[in-house]
């Protein structure tokens, strides 16, 4: 790994693509990976068992971009046969985990929060209404483009990042308005036909992690208390409060583009964990 990014992307290139995993996150996973271990001080695997706070499925991501490495290190002869399979990845369930996200009160806070009149709250409006309003992906946002958007009929076309395809979306008044004044007063005049740009030129349209700072600041500016601070939580806080107003499993699922409902699986898994918090009450030795 001494020959830099580079070196590295011509060192998995031949083995990543058979690990299912793409190679820029197997160099940045192995990379990453390396740093935690000199950081802790750490010289073997079980040094850091159970002490490193990842989630299952990170384990699950790193061991995989590790096997990537290894297999490709012993065909080139630069570790002993075996290591690569001595890496086992955690087990992984369906909906295992319950999506996480703010309560529906904190995400109307969230939104009323962002004030005034410059680009930067212009844009962040615009954006946060899209998540929270419509639970769109963050690849969905990025990849809107003005002539999506049907101001007569009242309507926007969204290109879908996991179940492909597009679907039309009846536009909101208070979204639209939104987006309407981030175009008119913020959005820079340039030839590039995203929705949302870049804040400084050459402008070009927002990605990921623009989006991820747009969310994380924001519930940090308004003391929100969440594990997950990117675009995907509001996203579940969305489908968890249709939820709560009633919406079928089926509708949630249409509206955030789901092609499988087992996807959409995972909210009745939420509403199940509100049951029993409602159930768990003192009996008070009635029986």
């Amino acid at each position: 790994m001494g020959n830099g990014r580079k070196g590295a992307v011509g060192v998995f290139s031949a083995v990543a693509p058979a690990q299912d995993i793409s190679v820029s996150k197997v160099v940045l996973r192995t990379t990453s990976f390396v740093c935690c271990l000199a950081a802790q001080g750490c010289g073997r695997l079980p040094d850091i068992q159970g002490t490193s706070g990842w989630s299952r499925k990170s384990a699950c991501g790193y061991a995989s971009s590790l096997r990537a490495f290894f297999y490709y290190a012993e065909q080139r002869g630069w570790c002993k046969p075996g290591i690569a399979e001595g890496i086992i990845s955690p087990r992984l369930y369906t909906h295992e985990g319950l999506p996480e996200g703010p309560q529906w009160k904190q995400v109307l806070q969230l939104v009323k929060g962002v004030k005034g009149n410059s680009t930067v709250a212009l844009r962040a409006k615009a954006v946060l209404l899209l998540l929270t309003v419509y639970g769109l992906r963050s690849g969905e946002i990025s990849r809107l483009l003005l002539s999506d958007f049907d101001w007569r009929l009242e309507t926007f076309t969204v290109n879908h990042s996991k179940r492909g395809g597009i679907q039309k979306y009846p536009l909101q008044r208070e979204v639209g308005d939104a987006i309407l004044e981030y175009i008119r007063k913020a959005r820079p005049e340039t030839s590039c036909r995203n929705l949302f740009l870049t804040l400084n030129p050459p402008y070009r349209g927002i990605g990921h992690s623009s989006l991820w700072r747009i969310t994380s600041l924001r519930i940090d500016a308004a003391g929100i208390q969440c594990r997950r601070r990117g675009p995907h939580c509001l996203r579940h806080a969305c489908a968890t409060h249709l939820l709560e107003q009633g919406a079928s499993l089926k509708e949630i699922g249409d509206l955030l583009g789901h092609r499988d409902s087992n996807s959409t699986r995972i909210y009745a898994k939420v509403h199940l964990q509100q049951l029993r918090r409602v159930a768990d009450f003192d009996l008070g030795g009635l029986l």
